[in-house]
């Protein structure tokens, strides 16, 4: 059991360094775009971790136990290190003078390797814990109209790694309490701390839900809302020593999802041959959903997430159909993954369970 913490998991090397190459492979197979948070920072900020390990900067490496990534304490350790890099090696002085000193304490040792690792951090631009902005896209000061877009990048409180982009327009005559403030030179903009606020509790949503549920906002008519998900990441990595029966000792996704995909993985997870395995192992799922007026078809090809109205019992069903003909829009939902070798039948089942037909990208063990 490798639970420290409520929802945490710590991997040491070896096994960390080989969960982070699979997962920064993933990440690269998945051909990820501009949906979904951007994979050169989230990639910068994985090869960091790893790179730490390597040289002794981290002990251990801290995973969310329900999504299978690098939980808040990783990645804020990341953010933390990059913006304080510049400052730190001026303090430490040459890299050169730590080295020649390292024979006569472990500290200077220790020193030098950290001085390695601010070195190559601070040029990167790494992924960010949470990232927030409203850019305008368009504003009639006749008619007091200004169209917004919302972007926020952040990693959720379930552990998963999302980017949202919310479209929308609101009309002066309308605002009692604005949810976007347009600045005097007509040209920048800020989200209102209770409209960011309700945009950051309710990020977890899904589009649909989103879509509906910011319609209640006064003054406001929503164009869009759409989400990239990353997450979650299912692994197993095989460790030192035996498990049961004589079997290779794993470490796991403690706490994975209870969706299809999740049963399906322990389902596997305690199947003959998966305990025995020393291969390393990665199932790794990226979702997209987006609601707006000007989807063509309304349609789910996500397994593990149909759209609101098939989950809806006939009283709710009523009241959500309603509502969709005051606010006409369609829904579209996608998943894509990337597996090994031993995880792809996994995928492939609960897609063809679903009636889905999705990506299924290959990723091989180094």
């Amino acid at each position: 059991m490798s639970i420290v913490a409520l929802h945490t998991q710590a991997l040491v090397l070896p096994e960390a360094e080989g969960y982070l190459d699979l997962l920064g492979r993933a990440l690269q197979a998945a051909r990820l775009n501009s949906a979904f948070p951007d994979r050169r920072q989230l990639q910068s900020s994985v090869d960091t971790l790893r790179e730490g390990l390597r040289l002794g900067v981290y002990g251990e490496l801290y995973v969310d136990a329900r999504a299978g990534l690098p939980n808040l304490a990783s990645f804020t350790r990341v953010c933390t290190d990059h913006e304080l890099a510049a400052a730190s090696l001026a303090r430490m002085g040459a890299r050169g003078e730590l080295e020649a000193r390292k024979d006569e304490a472990e500290v200077f040792a220790r020193m030098a390797a950290k001085h390695t690792y601010l070195e190559r951090l601070q040029s990167l631009e790494v992924a960010p814990v949470d990232h927030h902005r409203v850019l305008l896209r368009r504003h009639d000061p006749a008619s007091g109209t200004a169209a917004f877009r919302i972007e926020l990048t952040k990693l959720d409180a379930s552990g998963v790694y999302l980017r949202l982009v919310i479209e929308l327009t609101q009309v002066s005559s309308l605002w009692r309490r604005k949810v976007v403030d347009l600045e005097a030179d007509g040209e920048t903009a800020a989200a209102s701390e209770g409209f960011r606020a309700m945009v950051y509790r309710c990020a977890d949503l899904d589009a649909e839900t989103l879509f509906v549920r910011l319609h209640g906002v006064e003054g406001v008519q929503v164009e869009r809302v759409a989400r990239g998900v990353i997450g979650p990441a299912l692994f197993s990595l095989p460790v030192g020593g035996t498990g049961g029966a004589g079997g290779v000792a794993v470490r796991r996704t403690m706490e994975a999802p209870d969706d299809a995909l999740g049963r399906a993985w322990h389902a596997w997870s305690l199947g003959v041959g998966a305990a025995e395995t020393e291969r390393p192992e990665l199932l790794v799922a990226f979702a997209t959903d987006c609601a707006a007026g000007d989807i063509r078809d309304e349609k789910s090809n996500d397994p593990v997430s149909p759209l609101l109205a098939e989950r809806l019992g006939a009283q709710e069903g009523g009241r959500y159909r309603a509502l969709r003909e005051r606010y006409p829009f369609k829904v579209f939902k996608d998943r894509k993954f990337v597996a090994t070798p031993g995880l792809k039948a996994v995928v492939q089942g609960v897609c063809a369970g679903a009636g889905t037909r999705n990506i299924v990208y290959d990723l091989r063990p180094g």
